[in-house]
């Protein structure tokens, strides 16, 4: 079990996400998944390439999403930093079959 608040955990993972590392683009999904899940998707196997605090801060944020709290309620501006967020990412949009 980690130590890290939600608020922490969202915020360490949209820093990672605004990066340019290689673990920038699952620190995006991670949110992403957990702000609007019918447009993100997590590729589970990907996890694995964040460090092990982060791995517990993406962990934080699924959990705060399975107890029913959004990731963007629980930072300061978190609606238009995830719409930010949702647009310098928007080439990860899960594609639907049969989509016009």
């Amino acid at each position: 079990m980690s130590n890290f608040s939600p608020k922490q955990s969202v915020e360490t993972l949209l820093t990672v996400a605004n990066g340019y590392s290689g673990a920038s683009a699952i620190a995006a999904q991670v949110l992403l998944s957990a702000w609007n899940s019918n447009d993100f998707m997590v590729p589970v196997a990907e996890l694995a390439l964040l460090d092990g605090d982060n791995y517990q801060h993406a962990l934080n944020v699924i959990t705060l999403r399975y107890q029913g709290k959004e990731p963007q309620n629980v930072i300061a501006h978190g609606d238009k930093k995830f719409r930010t967020l949702c647009v310098e990412w928007s080439h990860l949009e899960t594609q639907r079959k049969g989509a016009a």
